[in-house]
């Protein structure tokens, strides 16, 4: 890498994503947490803090010029909003901060906060534990109607994810027409850097998980080739909102569906857990969410996944952006030639917007299977995936969930990739504060 009418709820604790969700995200075989590897593997995990505790957060790396830092809350504190009041330097001031309550009982909850002004190695911020007047306002605000969830932080619109079924034009084939994606995704000044039914490959829609060459009870449904129908993705529920002062998230639930037979049928379902963080901003311009894609054979029969060089979590780019106008580059520095089935941490398109520059980022974690997955960069339209078919075949094999991890940036102007690497970091490796 370089060197460089919304539904809102609240846990019991006061503060944090909905109970429900949690136990939904139990169902499909997730931890809990906005990052997901932290309570397994943190070798401070028996200390946790307490109303009063002192917590300190020292860089164990290079500096970070913003981040997310987290902890683990003793299980027996009472009900109640909590806040941290940061005491660096001897001046003090509040940092709101959010409960992710456990999945079972006796375990930790966890408290998250972002970090602003990030941690440079030689500097030691300090914390302390309090109870809160009053739970933190909402700043990432996610709302639900029927046709789709709509995220909004600080008043301004995100990304829309579509749950209903989406029609395409009236002279377009209805084959194209999907739900369970996202568009339009946008900036922090509001340029929308995703595109939905574009003419060169009309299945292609804004962000979105499919695979292309499979094979079930002996036929072979391909899930990204709408048009050929065979297969397709559908939203089958949503299971839960909440917005937050940290992050607001949604959880929801696909099927991805075989249609090559006498009848339809369910190979595979498949969970998203999008969450939204408070993380950048106008003043840094870019968004950050994170989604958790959990997948399980929906049967007694394995989905077999066959090499094939693309299929898996996947970005369509704005419109009107093509060779010409589009740059794409890559962690390890590429471009969209050298880049193709290259196997970077992030890869970023970028290009006009109503007269403007604008794009977007999508990063892999070190948690996914086959990381860092194989991608595939067209040569010439504003697409990429995630393809870790690219190494061979493997299969969802019947109760044995796979769970994978990928954040998205959508930015205005050009984003260094010192930024992105930045980013990537907080992404894997989010900071754990110790408890005095």
């Amino acid at each position: 890498m370089h060197s460089n009418s919304g539904i809102s709820r609240r846990s019991a604790l006061g503060q944090g994503a909905s109970v429900l969700g949690l136990l939904g995200l139990q169902e499909f075989g997730l931890l809990p947490g906005g990052m997901h590897q932290a309570r397994a593997q943190d070798p401070t995990a028996e200390k946790t803090a307490r109303i009063g505790s002192l917590i300190t957060l020292q860089a164990p790396k290079a500096h970070r010029p913003i981040g997310r830092a987290h902890l683990l809350l003793d299980p027996q504190l009472p009900p109640g909003p909590l806040q941290l009041r940061e005491t660096t330097g001897g001046s003090e001031r509040v940092v709101n901060a959010q409960i992710e309550p456990a999945v079972e009982k006796g375990q930790s909850h966890q408290l998250w906060w972002i970090v602003d002004g990030g941690l440079p190695t030689d500097v030691r911020r300090t914390y302390r534990l309090e109870t809160a007047p009053q739970p933190a306002p909402d700043r990432v605000e996610v709302s639900r109607n029927r046709a789709f969830v709509g995220v909004e932080i600080g008043g301004r619109p995100m990304l829309r994810y579509n749950a209903a079924h989406v029609a395409p034009a009236s002279d377009v084939d209805p084959k194209y027409g999907r739900s369970a994606h996202i568009h339009p995704a946008q900036t922090p000044s509001g340029l929308v850097v995703t595109d939905e039914f574009p003419p060169d490959h009309l299945h292609q829609s804004g962000l979105f998980l499919a695979y292309t060459r499979t094979e079930f009870e002996g036929r072979s449904p391909n899930f990204w080739d709408l048009l050929g129908g065979t297969g397709r993705v559908r939203f089958q529920s949503l299971k839960s909102t909440s917005s937050g002062p940290v992050w607001g998230e949604f959880t929801t639930v696909h099927q991805h569906v075989d249609t090559s037979g006498p009848s339809e049928t369910i190979p595979l379902t498949e969970q998203w857990r999008l969450q939204a963080w408070s993380l950048g901003g106008p003043g840094t311009g870019y968004w950050v969410c994170d989604i958790t894609t959990t997948r399980q054979a929906a049967s007694e029969t394995a989905l077999k996944i066959l090499q094939y060089h693309y299929g898996g979590m996947a970005l369509r780019g704005a419109r009107g952006w093509n060779a010409k106008v589009c740059q794409i580059r890559t962690s390890e520095g590429q471009d969209r030639l050298t880049g193709n089935h290259s196997r970077p941490h992030w890869a970023a398109l970028q290009g006009p917007v109503q007269g403007k520059t604008a794009g977007l980022a999508l990063l892999t974690h070190p948690d996914n299977f086959r990381f860092p997955e194989p991608v595939r960069i067209h040569p010439a339209m504003p697409y990429l995936v995630y393809t870790p078919a690219q190494l061979g075949d493997f299969a969802f094999e019947p109760g044995q969930p796979q769970t994978s991890h990928y954040r998205f940036v959508f930015f205005d102007g050009e984003i260094a990739p010192r930024q992105l690497d930045a980013l990537w970091e907080d992404f894997a490796h989010p900071w754990t504060a110790t408890i005095d």
